[in-house]
């Protein structure tokens, strides 16, 4: 079968191998549709590897996707079988044996194409527990990308008033097409304060990744805002910039101190539950809300996706990622010609 793995900076190198057997509590999968986010996965193949120093090995280029299941592993139902699913964990290749908790069966009405993105919107499910969200609240995301344009959907779903925020005239573009309630350039402050209200944020999820999203989301802060940050920021800010946000968070009178901000990260919601617990949330229940709001239609996952193309041209799109196509959001590729 075809495996792609990043073996270098901007290097993908398609691997021949067997067709995994899957072990006990596995399941195999016959890929349909995997999926590129255009922060860590475009980060990984720009620079070699995810982490902060290049170890020259095979790693995978992406991370979710969907398809069907072929077999079984023992201790695992075997009503599986046939079932579409959406996958977490899986990467770019035609097959894989993985844990049966990875795969999420796809209720009817919605597509493969479309449930190979779920895996983020479940995620941003997390940051809106670990933000402490709650009904009727004020979101602020900034940052359009999948991650960010995941988050705001999934805001909107769970009932929040949201303004979502970029800088680039095409992610904006791409939203519209949401169906989001409010968007803005951060600049356009008329537009900034209509859409947070005269209350100003209760919640601002932070997914550019940028140290200038930082900085944004404390100058929208009002009292007790939480500033959730979904972004993950892998240098350290210019020495100017460093010095702003020094000024900005914690000189006399410190926003953080004497407006009780709180910064909170987001990971995921763990796997399974474990006491002490502050709420009955895992990934697989989040996972599987985001599916069926999907299949209910309640959150267009389809309209995430700006290209889908076939599994061999991963390069290509990695590469207009890299330079810079701000066109681009939800990337999928398909395993089957025609798609299925």
């Amino acid at each position: 079968m075809r495996h792609w793995y990043v073996t270098g900076p901007r290097s993908l190198t398609c691997i021949d191998e067997p067709q995994p057997e899957p072990a006990a509590g596995e399941v195999l999968v016959r890929t349909a549709y995997t999926a590129l986010s255009p922060g860590s996965n475009v980060h990984g193949y720009q620079h070699g590897r995810f982490g902060t120093a290049y170890a020259p090995h095979r790693t995978e280029v992406l991370y979710m996707g969907s398809g069907i299941v072929l077999a079984v592993g023992t201790g695992v139902d075997p009503a599986l079988i046939g079932q579409p699913v959406s996958i977490q964990g899986i990467g770019h290749q035609a097959y894989a044996a993985i844990p049966a908790s990875q795969v999420h069966v796809i209720p009817a009405g919605l597509s493969l194409r479309d449930a190979s993105l779920a895996y983020l919107s479940a995620w941003s499910l997390s940051a809106l527990h670990l933000g402490g969200y709650a009904a009727a609240e004020t979101v602020v995301v900034i940052g359009l990308g999948l991650v960010g344009a995941s988050a705001a959907l999934m805001a909107e779903c769970v009932g929040a008033r949201v303004l979502a925020l970029d800088v680039a005239a095409e992610r904006l573009d791409a939203a519209r097409q949401l169906g989001l309630w409010a968007l803005a350039h951060p600049d356009d402050t008329t537009a900034v304060t209509a859409g947070i209200g005269g209350d100003g944020p209760d919640l601002i999820i932070e997914s550019s990744g940028t140290w200038s999203g930082v900085q944004l989301a404390l100058r929208l802060a009002r009292n007790y805002t939480r500033i959730a940050a979904m972004g993950m920021y892998r240098e350290p800010p210019p020495a100017e910039l460093a010095g702003q946000l020094f000024s900005d968070a914690f000189t006399y009178p410190s926003k953080f101190h004497y407006q009780r901000l709180q910064l909170i990260g987001c990971g995921s919601d763990p796997d399974v539950l474990a006491e002490p617990m502050p709420r009955m949330a895992t990934r697989r229940r989040n996972y599987h809300y985001v599916l069926a709001q999907a299949a209910r239609g309640r959150v267009p996952l389809g309209a995430l996706v700006s290209s889908c193309t076939p599994a061999d041209t991963i390069d290509v799109v990695l590469e207009r990622f890299v330079a810079g196509d701000r066109r681009l959001v939800g990337a999928t590729f398909a395993w089957d010609d025609p798609p299925i």
